[in-house]
């Protein structure tokens, strides 16, 4: 078996914020829009790039207990210019959580939060 790609699905009731967080900080796209329950971003130059966001009622959850936001989740995304991507987040008026640095393990980075209160590590190596 030869995984294929992989797509993480975050719990949301926070589409149309999602959508506009993503697409704002990433110049990401909408490539899947399922009856108000599910919404599929990718960037247009890399279709095997994903973030899906799920209604908490959706019936993927199969009956268990519906999630109220992520946890123990930090979203990382490797861009190619993270200052840059900085900028544009206090453009944006983005939470930033951790400021930009440089990390000794041969990373820069900052810590922003989406809309769905999850934590996006974007980042540079160096």
């Amino acid at each position: 078996m030869k995984v294929i790609r992989m797509v993480p699905n975050v719990a949301s009731e926070a589409f149309e914020a999602s959508r506009d967080f993503y697409a704002a900080m990433f110049d990401l796209e909408v490539s899947v829009e399922l009856d108000d329950w599910y919404l599929q971003l990718m960037p247009a130059s890399e279709p095997r790039l994903n973030i899906g966001f799920v209604k908490a009622d959706s019936e993927l959850f199969n009956g268990r207990e519906r999630p109220s936001g992520p946890s123990g989740v930090v979203l990382t995304v490797h861009v190619d210019d993270v200052d840059e991507a900085y900028e544009r987040a206090g453009r944006l008026g983005v939470e930033v959580v951790t400021e930009l640095r440089d990390e000794e393990h041969g990373q820069r980075h900052f810590v922003a939060v989406d809309p769905n209160g999850l934590l996006v590590n974007v980042m540079s190596a160096i």
